[in-house]
């Protein structure tokens, strides 16, 4: 499911020739709001104003791998909503040496590849990203769940370890961070991971979850032998404080054109706060090979849950329907 950034840039650094040439991708997405019942009268005259809505937002991508040189990607992101919020941002800038066989650095501005679901649209489980997801990109202080720093990746055995120094994932000018990853595929059909990172505690009066401190998590899929197209996956998270847990469950079964699935989500928090959870349910069709529609229903509670819930996982009260269409080039 997810866009692997440090695995893809160590394949490219060690494929010789892998593009002799710059490669440019990306992708246009175009989203339609069906229901929001959280936003239920609180716009002009009593109307909501988020329901039949439509939005965009799109991403440029460059990237090239001399045979004789260095991996280097380029990512800018293209936000372009209704109104005023049009604008544009780097998303990542890095580059991938491959120092010598099985070994690569890489330094930049990149994708936090910690968790199941990437920064992209393109490698979210539906048309909302999950709690997970959500609350690291909370963490990160640079535009989207990205980091800044430098990073070493070598394959140990049937699995990739990745250790990363970084800049403090909030931003705090005392503290660097330090991140370990390591990813592997011990069977066909599984991906395993498990990501650690460290971030200095830098709570005050005016925002007491500025930093959640030191993040873990582990997330599985797998593709389930002897029925083609199911798979079940898990995205586990813990921190140092505010969030005790975070988790999701989902269950995909995709045939022909057609995909459905569902995903439950729950955060515990420390203190006398209620769980926020959520269930949603999705329906997806491939339009064509680079062009897919993504239907997803989701109910979410985050009555009696901690002040911040909603910012720091993304979870809405009640119902919401939202509409992709997604289309990369």
């Amino acid at each position: 499911m997810k866009k692997k950034v440090l695995p893809l840039a160590i394949a490219a650094a060690m494929a010789p020739g892998f593009a002799a040439a710059a490669d440019v991708s990306g992708f246009a997405n175009i989203k339609y709001t069906i229901t929001d019942e959280a936003a239920d009268g609180t716009g002009t005259g009593g109307a909501n104003p988020n329901e039949n809505e439509f939005a965009a937002d799109g991403e440029v991508d460059f990237s090239a791998s001399p045979a004789d040189g260095v991996t280097v990607r380029l990512d800018v992101d293209l936000m372009l909503d209704q109104g005023s919020g049009d604008s544009a941002s780097l998303e990542q800038a890095f580059f991938a040496w491959g120092a010598m066989e099985g070994l690569t650095v890489i330094g930049g501005v990149l994708n936090n590849p910690i968790g199941m679901e990437g920064e992209d649209t393109t490698d979210f489980w539906g048309v909302n990203s999950g709690v997970v997801r959500n609350i690291l990109d909370q963490q990160t202080v640079r535009h989207g769940n990205n980091i800044t720093g430098v990073a070493v990746a070598g394959d140990v055995g049937p699995a990739t370890i990745t250790a990363a120094y970084l800049n403090d994932l909030y931003g705090s000018d005392d503290e660097n961070s330090f991140a370990l990853i390591i990813n592997g595929s011990p069977i066909e059909g599984l991906d395993l991971e498990l990501g650690f990172a460290t971030q200095a505690d830098q709570a005050d009066s005016a925002n007491p979850v500025a930093s959640a401190e030191d993040i873990t998590n582990f997330n599985v899929y797998y593709m389930i032998p002897g029925v083609e197209g199911l798979g079940v996956g898990l995205d586990y998270l813990t921190t140092g404080k505010v969030i005790d847990s975070a988790y999701e469950f989902m269950v995909d079964y995709k045939f022909d054109k057609f995909g459905v699935g569902v995903r439950t989500e729950s955060v515990a928090w420390e203190g006398n706060f209620e769980d926020a959870e959520r269930t949603s349910f999705l329906v997806s069709y491939k339009v064509a090979s680079n062009m897919k529609a993504v239907l997803e229903v989701a109910d979410g509670d985050v009555a009696g849950a901690h002040p911040s819930a909603g910012t720091l996982t993304g979870i809405k009260q009640d119902g919401l329907t939202k509409l992709k269409l997604l289309a990369t080039f």
